[in-house]
């Protein structure tokens, strides 16, 4: 059989088309309701299956117009939706002459079977000798399934801006919080490195490599120059000194005064 895929999203016609493909079928596509009439009209087509929510002609009116023409009246029509699904959904698609409804995503043997389902229910279908109902009454129901799908739509934009608003309050007592956090983290900063620039300006490191006599324990400084070890030190830091005496030098000292003293009394 040579299908008609109807549907605007190329993604979905290309599923569609693997699953009819692998059982043997030929398809041909339309991406709205206005370019499957088109199609019709050139091409010897077995059964039709759409989408219902499409530009320019949406599946609903697509199935209308089939059944109002004397050339395709009795063609199959399977309607494949997941937006139109409920039940005045489903009662429309029956008023306007939809064979089957089958809910996206459907399995392959489900769409399978309810291809074969139409093709045996067209067979039976009488020759068009006027409407099976008033027009009036169809587009009548169409008008309040479309105003039904409006409100609805209407509905879930209304709930999602109400997030979307909740959402941005939430962002901007998070985003006030963040700036408080980094002002107090700046000022904090700051003090400390003030602190640290204060510390530094008082401290004079000694980071170079010192030459050192081993006997009198002179530094020789960048002009080689021999200096004391205070004298050196005093020089580059801030540091003062105060002359004592440690104990081991104490011991040393007294033996030696010591040892003077008995040389004498000798």
């Amino acid at each position: 059989m040579n299908i008609l895929i109807v549907d605007d999203i190329a993604t979905n016609r290309k599923l569609l088309k693997v699953t009819l493909e692998a059982e043997g079928h030929t398809t041909v596509q339309a991406a709205d309701g206005v370019e499957a009439l088109q199609v019709l009209a050139h091409e010897t087509v077995d059964a039709v299956i759409s989408d219902i929510l499409m530009p320019n002609m949406d599946g609903f009116r697509l199935c209308l117009e089939v059944r109002k023409s004397e050339r395709f009246h009795a063609l199959p029509f399977i309607v494949y939706t997941s937006t139109y699904t409920s039940p005045d959904d489903v009662k429309l698609a029956q008023t306007v002459g939809a064979d089957k409804y089958l809910t996206k995503p459907a399995p392959a043997a489900d769409i399978l079977n309810a291809l074969r389902e139409v093709m045996h229910t067209s067979a039976a279908r009488p020759v068009l000798s006027a409407p099976a109902v008033e027009e009036t009454y169809v587009l009548q129901q169409y008008s309040q399934t479309l105003v039904n799908k409006l409100e609805e739509k209407n509905t879930e934009l209304n709930d999602a801006l109400d997030k979307l608003q909740r959402a941005h309050e939430r962002i901007v007592v998070l985003n006030s919080n963040l700036e408080r956090r980094v002002q107090e983290r700046t000022a904090e900063l700051e003090t400390a490195n003030r602190e640290l620039s204060h510390a530094l300006s008082e401290v004079k490191q000694l980071n170079a490599l010192l030459p050192i006599c081993s006997y009198c324990k002179k530094i020789r400084d960048d002009n080689d120059y021999w200096q004391s070890v205070e004298g050196y030190i005093s020089q580059h830091t801030n540091a003062h000194f105060t002359h004592g005496i440690c104990p081991e030098c104490l011991q040393t000292e007294l033996k030696i005064i010591r040892a003077g003293n008995g040389h004498r009394q000798g």
